[in-house]
C-alpha cells in the first residue's frame, strides 16, 4: 500500500465519523434533562452565539511556538459574555490553556501536560469558583489519543467533568472527547455534546446550582479549541 494512503484513509474515516456521531448517553438521563442547542460556536474564532433563550459573544485565539523544531508550546485564550434567563442576567468568562510537547518526528510526547482554566464574573463582580480541565492518562499505543477531565467549583458546589469518547450506537472510541459528562456526588446530572456545527447541552430541568453549573461548564468547554483535535 502507498505509504501516504493509510494516513489519508484514517483521516477520512475520522472526519466522516465526526460528521454523524453523537455522544452515548443513558436513556434515563436524556429523558430527565432539557436539551438546549448551542449555536454559533462551530469552529469559529469568535462571533455571536445562542443557548436556549440566552445570547452572547465569544472569542478564541490559539498559537503554537516551536524551539529548534523539537520543543512545541501550544497556548490559547478566550472569553465569552452571555446574557439571558438561563444565566440570570449577564455572566462573563475568561479562559486559557497551555501545554508543552516534545516532537521526535515519529512521535509527539507530552512534556508538560495540557491544563485549561476559566474564571467568571457576574455583573462585573468575580464569581466564587472556577473551571479546571487537564490531560489525563488514557491507555497506550498508537490510537490511545488524549483525554481530559476536571471540575467546576461554584462556592460549596463541585461539578465533576469526565470525557465521553463513545458515540451513540457503539463503535470504537474517538481519540479526543466527543463531549463531557457532568456529575456530582457520583450522580450524573447532564452532559455536553461537542460534535457537529451546533453543540447540545443536556441540562437539569430544575432551577438551582446543578443546572447553573452544567450550563456554565458547557459554555466554558465549548469555546475551548482543543489542540488534540
Amino acid at each position: 500500500m502507498n505509504k501516504h494512503l493509510l494516513p489519508a484513509l484514517l483521516l477520512g474515516l475520522s472526519l466522516g465519523g465526526c460528521a454523524e456521531a453523537r455522544i452515548a448517553m443513558p436513556g434515563d438521563l436524556i429523558a430527565a434533562t432539557e436539551q438546549l442547542e448551542l449555536t454559533g460556536m462551530g469552529g469559529w474564532q469568535g462571533g455571536r452565539f445562542h443557548l436556549g433563550s440566552s445570547a452572547g459573544e465569544f472569542d478564541w485565539h490559539g498559537r503554537q511556538t516551536r524551539v529548534f523544531d523539537s520543543f512545541v508550546r501550544n497556548a490559547g485564550s478566550g472569553s465569552f459574555e452571555v446574557t439571558g434567563p438561563e444565566f440570570g442576567g449577564t455572566l462573563t468568562g475568561r479562559c486559557g490553556f497551555e501545554e508543552r510537547e516534545l516532537d521526535l518526528g515519529v512521535a509527539v510526547l507530552p512534556d508538560e501536560r495540557l491544563s485549561y482554566q476559566c474564571r467568571f464574573d457576574r455583573a462585573g463582580k468575580p464569581v466564587d469558583g472556577a473551571l479546571f480541565l487537564a490531560e489525563v492518562p488514557r491507555g497506550s499505543g498508537l490510537f490511545a489519543g488524549r483525554s481530559r477531565a476536571g471540575e467546576l467549583r461554584m462556592g460549596d458546589f463541585t461539578l465533576d467533568i469526565r470525557p465521553i469518547h463513545h458515540a451513540a450506537g457503539g463503535g470504537l472510541p474517538t481519540s479526543v472527547p466527543l463531549g463531557y459528562a457532568f456529575s456530582s456526588g457520583g450522580r450524573q446530572l447532564g452532559a455536553l455534546d461537542l460534535n457537529g456545527t451546533n453543540k447540545t447541552v443536556y441540562a437539569p430541568r430544575q432551577p438551582g446550582s446543578e443546572r447553573n453549573a452544567v450550563l456554565l461548564a458547557s459554555l466554558a468547554l465549548s469555546i475551548f479549541q482543543d489542540p488534540g483535535e
